[in-house]
């Protein structure tokens, strides 16, 4: 049974902290008792004010260089042509010369191979990558390709423009250690003006072209309406076995796994309610079991959660079983996006992280159309972006989608700390009121400080079981035998 790894002090025995996955600057992995502990010596460097921060090379290697050594070119040519009869390989682009030329291959989460086709077609192969950020047993990340892979198919045979993907073959002769899967290259670059070196402010208009590109968005997102679901969670594929499976929504597929042991994922859910409530659960489990956060944050975070909870468990409309169920993208960054000509979408990519939800979810204003006062805690002011977009709806006769852009806030600040996990006062009192429908003015007598906020939720949750144990048990009073 594969299950995370162990702490990576020599002889101990306990698991390392899922969140975050690895010490950002030696990326190796330790439990709660050891991440801030003289044993672990970026520890003792850091208190010392010596911090030698990472590296491209640490941040990749060896794993980097090592797949590129499992990558078999001509085992690649001969596996691409089988998947498409009578298709010819023209190039394989996989050879970098240097670690920087690594960036044009490699993301954060895959290792991309640009295959050219004689026929002007060219296919991506995207292998997930494990080092830096993602550590986990082998099966969670096929569970997570094969969910992209059929979010994709669906979405393609669906009229969606997105990439057409084609899972790794039963029979492929490639090192049974790389798991990845084929996609059809998506032609275009990102929309210059949503850089994030290039950020709109609030108080200033966007462009014409923008404003035309941004009608191309709203079409896009009105096209997923094409693609319906009847429970949530993340598409994935009945069986392994490609020759007699089916397409259907399965667990969630999160980016911290909810387990660290099979089945790894739960799901799928009949409610957003029952789907939060669950990530929620999951991690205030992990809190009490000390393998979610490294201390002292646990207290706060487990605060934090009881407190989100009780935000979801009170909504009325994520109670709601309302089908049908759409896909939210969930990792919609703007070069994510790409584009041609006058701002025409020719597709999205990377749907790695896709779940089904409700609609007032999944038609929520993409991540990147969200303005600056967002990350200031601000929850009423819309940026020049959703703006531009409820006016193309409008223009589109899709009010309806108008609304759910203008009123999705509580589920962007839900799923910004769920990512995240920032304790931040102002984005905590954003969040409650966001869901609260309060508006921004309207705070008075609500905590300005994380001091003041942590004490008044130690005195609300005082009852709480497990507040109780990790407040009586501090992590400085944890000692390991000698």
């Amino acid at each position: 049974m594969a299950a995370f790894d162990n702490c990576h002090i020599p002889n101990c025995i306990f698991q390392a902290l899922t969140w975050p996955p690895v010490c950002p600057n030696c990326h190796a992995r330790y439990c709660y008792q050891h991440r801030n502990h003289p044993l672990h010596g970026c520890w003792v460097e850091r208190q010392k004010g010596v911090w030698r921060g990472s590296t491209l090379k640490a941040s990749n290697e060896p794993e980097v260089t090592q797949l590129f050594q499992l990558l078999d070119p001509d085992l690649i040519k001969e596996e691409i042509e089988s998947l498409r009869p009578g298709s010819k390989v023209f190039k394989i682009d996989k050879r970098p010369n240097s670690m920087e030329s690594i960036e044009a291959h490699n993301g954060q989460f895959n290792l991309q191979i640009k295959i050219d086709l004689e026929d002007g077609q060219s296919w991506m192969m995207r292998t997930r990558r494990k080092a830096g950020i993602r550590p986990y047993p082998d099966e969670p990340l096929r569970m997570n390709v094969q969910s992209e892979v059929a979010t994709c198919q669906v979405l393609y045979h669906g009229g969606v423009n997105v990439p057409d993907s084609i899972p790794r073959p039963k029979d492929s002769k490639l090192i049974p250690k790389l798991i990845y899967c084929y996609q059809r290259f998506i032609e275009g670059s990102p929309w210059k003006d949503f850089a994030p070196s290039r950020p709109i402010p609030t108080n200033q208009p966007i462009s014409g072209p923008t404003k035309k590109h941004i009608m191309n968005i709203a079409k896009w997102f009105i096209s997923l309406e094409r693609v319906e679901f009847n429970l949530i969670g993340s598409p994935t594929f009945s069986s392994t076995s490609t020759s007699d499976s089916i397409l259907i929504v399965g667990p969630l597929i999160e980016r911290q796994p909810a387990m660290t042991i099979p089945p790894y994922f739960a799901g799928p859910f009949s409610s957003v309610k029952e789907r939060y409530l669950s990530t929620i659960n999951s991690r205030l489990n992990a809190c009490r079991a000390r393998t979610w956060v490294e201390p002292p944050r646990d207290v706060e975070m487990y605060l934090a959660l009881l407190e989100l909870g009780e935000l979801v468990e009170n909504d009325e409309e994520m109670g709601e079983e309302g089908r049908p169920f759409f896909i939210r993208h969930a990792d919609d960054h703007w070069d994510h996006t790409r584009t041609q000509g006058e701002g025409e979408v020719t597709g999205v990519i990377d749907w790695e992280w896709a779940y089904t939800t409700n609609k007032a979810e999944a038609f929520s204003s993409p991540t990147y159309f969200l303005p600056d006062e967002f990350y200031e805690g601000k929850k009423d002011v819309l940026s020049p972006s959703e703006h531009a977009l409820l006016e193309a709806y409008n223009l589109l006769g899709r009010k309806d989608l108008a609304g759910l852009v203008r009123n999705a806030r509580k589920y962007q600040r839900l799923t910004y700390f769920l990512r995240c996990m920032f304790i931040n006062v102002d984005e905590l009192n954003a969040l409650k009121r966001a869901f609260l429908q309060i508006p921004d003015e309207e705070e008075e007598g609500w905590p300005r400080t994380e001091e003041e906020w942590v004490e008044g939720m130690l005195i609300k949750w005082r009852e709480d079981g497990g507040l109780k144990w990790l407040v009586d048990h501090p992590w400085e009073e944890l000692v390991m035998p000698e």
